[in-house]
């Protein structure tokens, strides 16, 4: 029994297509020890954590360069979070509050957002004039019915390096 399940892991067929000598992200659709290693290899030899994110976690590259583009102090305002309808988008929320800390990121504009199961109650806005005279310095739009997010510069503390 043993031997039948170590044998694909240690000798594994032709390597699945897009591995490390490939200009695509590598893909491991069945994951074997050989191309875990050389997967792993591939990615120690990238220093660049953006760039390494960018192969595994796109999202976790977004929220790098994020914080690597704003100071420690910006305050960040994400629309779209509010309401019933956005339940599934307060993953984006918790996301990029761990990746942009210690800034602030609020999602309702008098900053207290009440959690409810799968959705948070507050009070949305999307408006840059408003968000600027609260103290924002930076708005990141989310688009109604996507999670494209639009980078929105109130202040020039809130424009990206």
């Amino acid at each position: 029994m043993s031997v039948f399940l170590t044998w694909p892991q240690v000798f594994s067929g032709p390597e699945p297509a897009g591995h490390p000598a490939s200009p695509k992200p590598p893909t491991l659709p069945n994951p074997s020890l050989p191309s875990l290693s050389q997967r792993a290899a591939m990615l120690r030899q990238i220093t660049d954590p953006v760039e390494r994110d960018k192969l595994c976690t796109p999202f976790s590259a977004y929220g790098r360069s994020l914080d690597r583009g704003l100071p420690p102090d910006a305050r960040v305002f994400l629309s779209g979070i509010i309401g019933r309808d956005n339940g599934s988008r307060r993953r984006v929320y918790y996301f990029l509050r761990n990746y942009l800390f210690p800034r602030s990121v609020e999602i309702s504009l008098d900053g207290k957002a009440v959690f409810h199961e799968e959705w948070f109650e507050g009070v949305p806005c999307e408006s840059p004039e408003e968000l600027r005279t609260k103290g924002f310095d930076l708005l990141l739009l989310m688009a109604p019915h996507s999670d494209d997010i639009q980078v929105i510069p109130l202040t020039p503390k809130g424009a990206l390096r």
